[in-house]
């Protein structure tokens, strides 16, 4: 049961990132290969902030959102609008996008899941008999 109950959990999570890929692409139709590590992105930012800067949750996740939306926009206008309608360009712009961001955070020290953000609430929520 807890494997299915985690297999859910993370699939929501999955499901949540394909709809951001599929109403990025079904809007501006390009494929957007970076848009997992802008997701990233703003989770780093958040740490950043909460950690480097001790801000609270709420205003770190806002300013973090805002951040990833102003890289978004500074892609487009400067890297994306230019090779507009050449499809194996913007695969390739998109993807070398994505692997310069995650390569970034690896470079200024960044190591997978050794960062872990405060407890969002205390105690275990349960779902039947499994704890989540």
């Amino acid at each position: 049961m807890e494997i299915l109950i985690y297999g859910l959990v993370n699939s929501f999570k999955l499901i949540l990132i394909s709809f951001g890929f599929t109403l990025v692409y079904g809007i501006s139709r390009l494929p957007n290969f970076a848009h997992g590590a802008i997701f990233v992105f703003t989770g780093f930012v958040a740490w950043i902030m909460m950690h480097k800067l001790n801000l609270p949750y709420y205003p770190a996740a806002l300013l973090s959102l805002a951040s990833a939306a102003l890289v978004g926009v500074l892609i487009y206008q400067f890297i994306l609008k230019r090779i507009r309608g050449m499809n194996m360009n913007e695969i390739i712009a998109t993807y070398a996008i994505g692997v310069a961001l995650i390569e970034t955070f690896r470079w200024l020290g960044f190591r997978g899941t050794t960062f872990t953000l405060p407890v969002f609430f205390e105690g275990v929520a349960f779902i039947g008999d499994v704890p989540v």
